[in-house]
């Protein structure tokens, strides 16, 4: 049933997951994708191992480019625009200050000067901040919703910034802080590494700063078993430094820091051009998976026509959300990833659709035979190659999320469902599941269920919506 491939292995400890982590007023670019797409499914992961698991979200809300973004909509904003498409507008706002610079160079101190009044918390600069703040979070949730995902903090940045003069202060008295070149680093030559930089020469901190007092504040709140970092590869030497600099101070819990970085995702454009923003791909996903399913057969009358608009359009949020979730993992996490709408979207090739499909048939055998649930005894009378071949498939499935979490790669999650899909339908090509033999029809039935649930289980995991009619 549901609660086969559930282990009670992390009982009563909580992961921590950092995910996605966009930052506000700058494009929602594909990394960030990647990020959202593989965090998700490690917390399917790790849940399904019965781990607490917590969903991070460490907002980009705070910096420099905060001066340029009021800056620039103190001059040229609107703010009906910032209500409709806060994303967009702020955006624009950041684009725009950076194209006029090129002839005004008295943004620049502008910027810095609106910065500094947020960082000392001057009434409108705050008021500001916290209005783009506020409303960009309500769109990040809103496109996150889209994708079935609900993060339980959004505390970023901004948040850890108060703590940073008492990290300094402790860093100095502790003696791991150096001065170097006008900057305060720590030194982690003989770890083969260069400086930590900790305070930069106009003492502004950095994020590996803030990293640091996320870290500590973390452990203080959830006393975690784990905590994982979802972020691409080139930060590799940031989470290298910000452990070492952890375990510097005397923490034993860096060791239970894991950095899971990822490659880039190569080909991956609407027709608008470069992606810029989350919600261009999502529409675009859905409206390509609508045309793929009108396209499908001259039946389609039969397999769509009990279907109303409404679900029509549910279906193909879930497909072409599912198309790219998939395309997505069945890579190894630090391969690039090549993106190609055409194959992604298509339904016989090794492609979320595919599986999704696999489901829906399923369903559908299930569905025309309408009795109850056969006994497992049935299954003695499965005796073909291509059942065993499936049997076979079903049973590896906790050793699979077993060693999905040891890794930290769902790819092992989702290249498991597509060949447990494949050898299914291998099966449905030579065999009839419902047919004259009650005996082998029971024993059959059983199977499909098993394939269902699998499925579904799978899906679940990787964030991709189980459908049950196509």
């Amino acid at each position: 049933g549901d609660r086969y491939g559930q282990t009670e292995e992390g009982k009563g400890k909580t992961v921590l997951i950092e995910f996605s982590s966009p930052n506000i007023a700058k494009p929602f670019h594909v990394g960030h994708l990647r990020s959202t797409i593989i965090g998700n499914s490690l917390c399917g992961i790790f849940e399904r191992r019965g781990y607490i698991v917590r969903r991070l979200n460490h907002l980009g809300d705070w910096g420099k480019q905060f001066g340029d973004v009021i800056t620039g909509f103190k001059r040229w904003g609107n703010p009906a625009e910032l209500e409709a498409r806060p994303l967009h507008h702020l955006f624009e706002m950041y684009t725009r200050f950076h194209a006029e610079t090129r002839t005004d160079e008295n943004l620049h101190e502008e910027a810095r000067a609106w910065f500094r009044k947020l960082e000392e918390g001057e009434p409108e600069a705050r008021r500001l901040w916290e209005r783009f703040r506020e409303i960009s979070i309500e769109e990040f949730k809103r496109l996150y919703g889209y994708l079935g995902i609900a993060f339980d903090s959004y505390e970023g940045e901004s948040f850890y910034q108060k703590q940073l003069p008492d990290l300094v202060q402790r860093l100095r008295r502790s003696g791991l802080l150096v001065e170097s070149q006008g900057a305060w680093v720590v030194p982690l030559e003989s770890y083969q590494m260069p400086p930590a930089l900790i305070l930069k020469k106009d003492e502004a901190t950095l994020y590996l700063t803030r990293d640091i007092a996320a870290a500590e504040y973390r452990f203080r709140k959830w006393n975690f078993e784990k905590m994982i970092y979802v972020v691409g590869t080139p930060q590799r030497l940031h989470f290298q430094q910000l452990f070492q600099v952890l375990e510097l101070m005397g923490y034993a819990w860096s060791k239970r820091m894991v950095h899971v970085d990822f490659g880039h995702v190569l080909g991956m454009s609407t027709r608008r051009g470069e992606v810029v923003f989350l919600k261009d791909v999502i529409d675009e996903a859905v409206q390509r998976a609508e045309k793929v399913i009108e396209d499908r057969g001259e039946d389609k009358e039969a397999r769509i026509g009990k279907v109303s608009e409404e679900e029509r359009k549910k279906i193909a949020r879930a497909v072409g959300l599912g198309a790219i979730i998939f395309n997505d993992l069945r890579t190894k996490r630090t391969k690039d990833v090549e993106f190609d709408w055409e194959r992604i979207l298509n339904f016989e090739g090794a492609t979320g659709p595919y599986c999704q499909n696999a489901h829906v048939r399923c369903c559908g055998i299930l569905r025309k035979f309408g009795g109850g649930v056969p006994a497992l005894a049935a299954a003695a009378r499965l005796t073909s190659d291509e059942e065993f071949d499936v049997v076979k498939r079903l049973r590896a499935l906790p050793e699979v999320i077993g060693r999905a979490a040891e890794e930290c790669e769902p790819s092992v999650v989702a290249v498991y469902m597509l060949d447990l899909a494949m050898a299914f339908n291998v099966f449905l090509a030579r065999h009839r599941v419902l047919g004259d033999d009650e005996e082998i029809t029971r024993a059959r039935v059983l199977l499909t269920r098993g394939v269902r649930n699998v499925l579904a289980t799978c899906l679940n995991i990787l964030g991709m919506e189980v459908l049950e009619r196509m």
